[in-house]
């Protein structure tokens, strides 16, 4: 009985043995495709993130030159207003001395309007005597 013990026994470790194996084999052949499934997709992943990347440069370098547009236009701006607001203030310096001017003419009219006055009532003043003296009545 021993005998055919052991005869049966190596063949049945055996044959375990080789289920063993060969679940260990469909085992890993599953774990293998899994493991690749997760490297396509994170490989798939890494490229979206890049393209992403690509594009976020992209717009980063778009709005960048917009930027530096808009501030080179935002300089000429305020280069125009400079110049603008110095014009305006020199023009309202001129306005300011014509004014003056204007015044000061003014007020060499009227005093020469007021001369006038004076000088025509003196000389109705002194034309007046004149005028009652031909009313009086020479003596005879």
């Amino acid at each position: 009985m021993a005998n055919t013990l052991s005869s049966w026994l190596v063949p049945v470790l055996l044959i375990v043995g080789c289920l063993a194996l060969a679940m260990n084999i469909l085992n890993a052949k599953k774990v293998n495709r899994s493991l690749v499934e997760n490297v396509e997709k994170a490989q798939a992943d890494l490229m979206v993130a890049m393209d992403t990347s690509q594009d976020c440069s992209k717009q980063l370098e778009g709005k960048s030159a917009d930027m530096q547009a808009k501030d080179q236009q935002l300089a000429s701006l305020t280069a125009n207003v400079n110049t603008l607001t110095d014009e305006k203030n020199q023009i309202q310096e001129q306005v300011n001395q014509l004014q003056q001017q204007i015044d000061q003419a003014n007020s060499e009219k009227d005093a020469v309007v007021a001369e006038n006055d004076k000088l025509t009532n003196e000389l109705e003043a002194a034309k007046a005597p004149k005028k009652e003296a031909p009313k009086e009545e020479p003596p005879k």
